[in-house]
């Protein structure tokens, strides 16, 4: 696994070099994208016509080229998730566009009951005025739909003829010009100059097995001083090789030595932020880190974690699939910057693979993916939209995944695709059913260990207290047919305002009482 670890700069005198270079990269990096990009030239064509034109070294070129082929690949990868967000607004614009509509002939129903009644023919005001934003909400739907089929259309278009659009600098910061005011700009200069900031700061050092310590452009001297190969464009003013003093990685630089002791390549990026009106440059480097060896054993059994955006749930289960014992971890995510949302999430991560490694056993988490319900936020309540968005599952997974792999901990992938997760289906009725009231533990925990247990592929048969026997129907059918009908039974019960366990016992069935089918081959006993 790829590992980065971030050192400051201590020498500030080195910035107008720096910046320098980092023009220099982002000249040559802009026209090798007109060039490769949009004109088709090969890369291997341009090369040694930008050598001669930018002043850059074989390696430097490759490395603009490795950086702007990063950039591309992100790009078509955005581009993927672009069509499946609008698609996915589109179905949802369409529903509620539907939705709209019914209730609109649904109204015209009853003003026809109403006028043969009254026989006056004449509205109420209320209906008129429900029907007047039922048309206008129509409407507006209907707007949005063709505007979103032209934006489908054009982005599947783009991807059709392979075009990859890039806006370096930002979009935002690109899109300000026009806002100056809004954006707290005095004039277009001072707009273009901070502009002009952000598409030159940062430049790439690419490494490689085969150069001296991993890298030939910045090249980690014995002293943990760092040596960097000038662009002959510049070599007149800086020299051809700059030595960069005290550069010391607080985090990763036992990795960094083990790596460069490996003969393996490494990876430095400079690059440049601002603060407070101050400028600091920094300087990543990138190395390959081994995973630990696995040291948990599914025998003994697993944790189940059910990931919420407000708390995340773990639950311990043995080798028999019975809790032993279950946390939860808060997560205040809403309102906090996309750095404390990290720290956050790590800390609660630290906590869980220290508690797996403690007790020898997997992590079991669920494949959760809510982009297609991103899209549709848009006909969500403010509320639910405000919790979803700021679900961050993604960067959850991403620091569990690299938390365990250095801790030597399993996480289970069901499907062996390369992705940790099982499927979440029904996990939660699962939990409330058959682990919530029996061990006395709360909705999550209990989803938690029915997460547990299906990674451990334990059966999850409903249980039956009737003696008849199935219908030869349905003893084909997958057990999860089942928990479909407790759980649209179970939304029944909350929608009509009580808890299901109250109604159930009201009319004396208990809540187990679907008739099980068989379980599929390979599942053992509940």
């Amino acid at each position: 696994m790829m590992a980065t670890f971030e050192a400051k700069v201590p020498d500030q005198a080195l910035s107008p070099l720096f910046s320098s270079i980092a023009g220099l990269f982002a000249q040559a990096e802009h026209a090798l994208y007109v060039d490769q990009y949009v004109r088709g030239r090969p890369v291997t064509e341009c090369k040694q016509e930008y050598l001669r034109e930018f002043g850059l070294t074989a390696r430097q070129f490759n490395a603009a080229a490795a950086n702007l082929r990063g950039k591309v690949e992100a790009a078509k990868e955005a581009q993927k998730l672009h069509i499946d967000q609008i698609k996915g607004a589109i179905a949802a614009a369409e529903k509620a566009v539907k939705k709209a509509e019914r209730g609109l002939a649904k109204l015209g129903k009853q003003s026809v009951k109403k006028s043969a009644v009254a026989k006056g023919g004449v509205h109420d005001a209320e209906t008129a005025e429900r029907k007047r934003r039922l048309c206008f909400r129509i409407h507006q739907k209907k707007r949005r739909l063709a505007t979103l089929r032209l934006r489908l259309a054009a982005v599947e278009a783009d991807r059709k003829a392979g075009r990859v659009r890039l806006c370096f600098g930002g979009k935002r910061l690109f899109r300000a010009q026009f806002h100056l005011a809004e954006n707290d700009y005095t004039s277009l200069a001072e707009w273009r100059q901070e502009y002009r900031r952000a598409r030159t700061s940062q430049f790439l050092c690419l490494g490689s097995k085969d150069e001296t310590d991993g890298n030939q452009t910045c090249t980690r001297m014995p002293d943990g001083s760092l040596r960097l190969r000038v662009p002959p464009a510049l070599a007149a003013l800086y020299g051809s090789h700059v030595k960069i003093p005290g550069v010391a990685f607080r985090y990763g630089q036992a990795e960094i030595d083990a790596a460069l002791l490996r003969g393996e390549a490494v990876t430095y990026r400079f690059l440049r932020r601002e603060r407070r009106g101050k400028e600091q440059w920094y300087v990543q480097a990138t190395v390959e880190r081994p995973d630990a060896e696995i040291t948990t054993l599914p025998e003994i059994g697993a944790l189940g974690v059910d990931l919420n955006p407000t708390h995340v749930d773990v639950a311990e289960v043995d080798r028999f699939g019975n809790p032993l014992g279950s946390r939860s971890f808060p997560v205040q995510l809403e309102r906090r910057s996309e750095a404390q949302v990290t720290a956050t999430l790590a800390e609660v991560v630290a906590d869980i693979v220290a508690w797996a490694k403690q007790a020898q056993k997997p992590i079991v988490v669920e494949e959760l993916d809510f982009r297609k319900k991103k899209a549709a936020l848009r006909e969500r309540s403010p509320r639910y939209a405000r919790m979803l968005s700021g679900f961050a599952y993604a960067k959850f997974y991403e620091l569990l995944r690299s938390r365990a792999a250095r801790e030597g901990v399993e996480l289970v992938d069901e499907d062996h695709d390369g992705e940790p997760g099982v499927n979440p289906a029904f996990t939660s009725v699962i939990g409330q059913v058959k682990f919530a009231s029996g061990y006395g533990l709360t909705s999550h925990s209990a989803a938690a260990v029915a997460i547990a247990r299906r990674g451990l592929r334990f059966g999850e048969r409903l249980r039956s207290r009737s003696a008849f026997p199935l219908p030869e129907r349905n003893r084909g059918k997958h057990v999860w047919s089942d928990w479909r009908r407790l759980s649209q039974r179970l939304r029944a019960e909350r929608a009509r305002g009580r808890r299901p366990s109250e109604g159930n016992r009201r009319r004396g069935t208990p809540l187990s009482s679907v008739a099980p089918t068989q379980a599929p081959a390979g599942q053992g006993p509940p």
